[in-house]
């Protein structure tokens, strides 16, 4: 697989007694799934398809590398809008299957292909079905889960003995680096109320190639990257939009101010502002035939 040009893969990795993983690893009983960002909210078609903008295109290189192809049969959990779903259609052809899951699929629902399966499915309290795929994906769909290795154990286990995982996930770690304090903490305040239904937070997933790697998985490799972002790209309105969709609740929790609120929605409108987005971390491997 290509590297791309921000590659932090010998960072990424940790032990898997380090402090970081064990705090991935919470204790007590599963939790459901509860996603903060409801679809039904009229501006989330629009909110996803800027993030299938931005995130698209690493996904397909990646899952090209992998040797998706005709006849394949893939898994898409927390398929979202749908456009990795879409796109694997076009891949399996007619002679494969893909199988698209969500805990809201009305999105998934409107793609109109012969190939495609969409179930309602909460990956944190149903299994999947064992060893049926060639293909497991998802994307920055574990940091909104309570107890992500579950999600990991399972979805491994609905790989065939051969078949390949990639897991994409979201690190907010770059913000911090970015000149404008408005900015970070705008980014900040809208991941802590994403956060609070599973009591995680954005900055783990430098620890996903060692949760990956204490599964039945082989022939590992992981890399990242780390967009730059710039006032009214496709990335700077998914955070308006997102900011928007979540404002009452960000301003009730006291976080921002209403005024420091209104600042960061107009910086990202503004074509002179650049700055660090979100890192994302993917790790992929095989199932030992």
């Amino acid at each position: 697989m290509s590297r791309p040009h921000f590659n932090f893969l010998h960072d990424m990795i940790y032990n898997n007694d380090s402090e970081i993983v064990r705090a991935v690893k919470r204790k007590g009983p599963l939790r459901m799934a509860s996603y903060e960002l409801d679809n039904a909210w009229e501006g989330a078609r629009r909110r996803l398809a800027l993030l299938e903008q931005h995130l698209d295109p690493m996904s397909r290189r990646r899952l090209s590398a992998l040797g998706v192809g005709s006849g394949w049969r893939c898994l898409e959990v927390g398929g979202g809008g749908g456009s990795i779903t879409r796109w694997l259609c076009s891949q399996v052809s007619a002679t494969g299957h893909v199988t698209a899951t969500d805990l809201d699929t009305r999105f998934l629902e409107e793609i109109d292909e012969p190939m495609l399966t969409v179930q309602r499915h909460d990956i944190t309290a149903e299994e999947l079905p064992t060893a049926q795929f060639d293909l497991v994906h998802t994307r920055w769909l574990l940091h909104h889960l309570p107890q992500p290795e579950v999600a990991l154990s399972r979805m491994v286990k609905a790989l065939r003995p051969g078949g390949m995982l990639l897991v994409e996930e979201l690190d907010l770690f770059p913000v911090h680096a970015s000149s404008s304090q408005i900015y970070i903490d705008f980014i900040v305040a809208k991941a802590k109320m994403i956060a609070l239904p599973s009591g995680r937070d954005f900055f783990w997933a430098r620890a996903l190639p060692a949760l990956v790697a204490e599964q039945d998985i082989t022939e590992m490799g992981a890399e990242g990257d780390f967009p730059i972002i710039n006032g009214g790209s496709p990335m700077a309105k998914f955070h308006q939009l997102t900011g928007e969709q979540m404002r009452d609740k960000i301003i009730a929790s006291g976080e921002l101010s209403i005024e420091r609120f209104n600042a960061a929605i107009t910086l990202l409108s503004d074509p002179t502002f650049w700055a660090f987005a979100g890192a994302s971390v993917a790790v992929w491997g095989r199932r030992p035939s």
